[in-house]
């Protein structure tokens, strides 16, 4: 097999510091527990971070007068209050389960908050609730972590509604599911796979979707030894250690359920996917493949948006196994 056209890249990610967005909702509650329970495995620090949005109150008393300025003052101080110890809360919980932790209550639109706390504490890895929704086939995804998804210059650990209700998913004894479809941008999301999958000793699935119209096709038998051998170069050029990943292909009308119904099987702790960013801004939220495995992951799904290139994929795979691109 020739040379696959593979760039060179960072070695090994490190997540020595890690960001929780908080709105104190049930869906931020499942992100704070797994923040907590990342730091405690990657032996990392928390920044825990709520974005202070007061509502200006223009409702009318009963006697159809506004509230005066006085009062409206007095009230915004007191839900300020009330969220900073919300927060104090939440740092001593973190202090308590021995991660070194520092609460900041900031102020502004939270996307942009968020956004500009990960550059200025220089985060390597930042974690938000949602509690998105699945019904009639339309996903409602939390604008602001879709926001942060698509713009953060970090991964995001992203806590579906399906993994809230799994605790301790990352401490749980499943593997590292590293989803891909060996675009030439996003299989370098691998790294971060690989280094989740080292730091808690945890076994590595590399998981390619073809259509369930192929599950017949012998030309397809050949995938899994391409995928190994691209994945063994792309740790030899990068510097990653991957320690003999599990290889697997499965099939599927739609990739994401089939994605999710593999999670489910192997009682994952961690979904690792590569995005690119171009189709992140391009797609309808509910449409596109990530947000949907998101909404019905059984643990959670760390993602990594990668600036555009050149729209190709890996040449050797092509030739050999058309239907996968």
């Amino acid at each position: 097999m020739p040379p696959m056209p593979l760039s060179k890249i960072d070695t090994m990610p490190s997540f020595d510091r890690l960001l929780v967005a908080t709105d104190f909702s049930a869906a931020s509650q499942a992100a704070c527990r797994t923040a907590i329970d990342t730091c405690l495995a990657l032996r990392a620090s928390l920044v825990i971070l709520h974005v202070f949005r007061p509502v200006e109150n223009a409702a009318q008393q009963a006697g159809g007068q506004k509230k005066e300025e006085g009062a409206q003052e007095a009230e915004k101080k007191a839900l300020q209050e009330k969220c900073r110890a919300a927060l104090e809360e939440l740092r001593q919980q973190a202090v308590q389960a021995g991660v070194e932790c520092e609460a900041i209550l900031g102020r502004g639109k939270p996307t942009a908050t968020i956004l500009e706390t990960i550059t200025a504490k220089k985060i390597d890895l930042t974690i938000m609730g949602t509690s998105a929704l699945h019904g009639l086939e339309r996903i409602v995804f939390d604008s602001t972590t879709e926001a942060v998804l698509r713009k953060a210059p970090c991964p995001v650990l992203t806590v579906g509604p399906r993994a809230s209700n799994s605790e301790k998913a990352l401490q749980s004894v499943g593997p590292v599911i590293f989803a891909t479809d060996f675009h030439f941008t996003t299989i370098h999301a691998i790294r971060f796979a690989a280094c989740f999958s080292q730091l808690t000793a945890s076994p590595l699935h590399c998981l390619h979707v073809m259509p369930r119209s192929l599950e017949a096709c012998t030309q397809c038998q050949v995938v899994p030894a391409i995928m190994s051998e691209a994945l063994q170069q792309l740790a030899n050029e990068s510097g990653v250690v991957v320690e003999t990943p599990i290889c697997a292909t499965t099939y599927g009308s739609e990739v994401s359920c089939a994605v999710v119904d593999y999670a489910k099987q192997q009682k994952a702790k961690l979904i690792v996917l590569g995005v690119r960013k171009a189709s992140l801004e391009a797609s309808e939220s509910h449409l596109h493949i990530a947000y949907r495995i998101i909404t019905e992951a059984p643990c959670p799904v760390l993602t990594m948006a990668f600036a555009s290139q050149p729209d190709v994929a890996i040449e050797t795979v092509r030739r050999k196994v058309p239907a996968l691109v």
